[in-house]
C-alpha cells in the first residue's frame, strides 16, 4: 500500500458552510525543504470518478471529523484552479464549533489534504536548487482545515450569508412550486 502524505491550503466560510480550495493545481511548493512539488490538474480525477468516502477533518485528526462525502456534508469538484470543496459544518458538535469559530475569527484560512501517490514524475535539473515532483494520480483520503498549510495558495472561508440566504430562498421557491403543482393535480399538501 502506498504511504499516505498530507498537504495544506487556505479556507474561507460564512454561515455554517465552509468553502475553498483544498488543493491548487500547477503551483510549486516546497515540501520539508527537500523538494518542490506541484499538482497536475488531472491528479484527483480517479478519486472523483470512483467516488469513495472522503473525510473532512480538523488538522488531519480522524478524531475531529467535520464531514464526509458519503453523508453529503462534504462536496468536492475540480475546476481549472484546483480541488474545490463545500463543507457543511455542525455548530452543535465541538469540532464543528471549533472550526466555525477559527474560520470566522480568521485564525485559520487554509486547507490540506491526505493522499497516497499512484503516479508521479520527477525532474532534477542542474540549475534547480531542489528536485521537482509533479503528482499526476493520487488517491484522496481526506481534506482538512488547518492553520499550517504546505500549499500556501489553498483557501478556506465561510460562504457568504447572502449565498446562504439565496439558497434558502431557492429552496422556498421550489417547495412553493411543488405545492402549487400538487394542488393543481388534486394532491393534498
Amino acid at each position: 500500500m502506498p504511504s499516505i502524505e498530507v498537504r495544506s491550503a487556505d479556507v474561507a466560510f460564512s454561515g455554517t458552510t465552509a468553502q475553498g480550495y483544498a488543493a491548487v493545481f500547477n503551483q510549486w511548493t516546497r515540501i520539508s525543504n527537500l523538494f518542490d512539488e506541484r499538482l497536475d490538474p488531472a491528479c484527483f480525477d480517479r478519486t472523483l470518478i470512483e467516488d469513495p468516502d472522503i473525510l473532512a477533518l480538523w488538522n488531519h485528526s480522524s478524531d475531529a471529523l467535520l464531514g464526509r462525502t458519503t453523508a453529503g456534508t462534504l462536496r468536492l469538484a475540480t475546476d481549472s484552479h484546483g480541488l474545490k470543496f463545500e463543507l457543511d459544518l455542525d455548530p452543535r458538535s465541538p469540532n464543528g464549533a471549533l472550526c466555525l469559530s477559527a474560520l470566522e475569527r480568521g485564525d485559520v484560512h487554509a486547507c490540506s489534504f491526505g493522499f497516497a501517490v499512484l503516479a508521479q514524475s520527477w525532474q532534477d535539473e542542474d540549475n534547480w536548487e531542489r528536485p521537482r515532483r509533479t503528482l499526476t494520480d493520487v488517491v484522496l483520503y481526506e481534506i482538512t482545515i488547518t492553520p499550517t498549510p504546505a500549499y500556501p495558495t489553498t483557501t478556506a472561508s465561510l460562504r457568504s450569508a447572502a449565498a446562504n440566504d439565496n439558497a434558502a430562498a431557492a429552496r422556498r421557491r421550489l417547495i412553493e412550486k411543488m405545492e402549487r403543482e400538487h394542488k393543481l393535480r388534486g394532491i393534498a399538501v
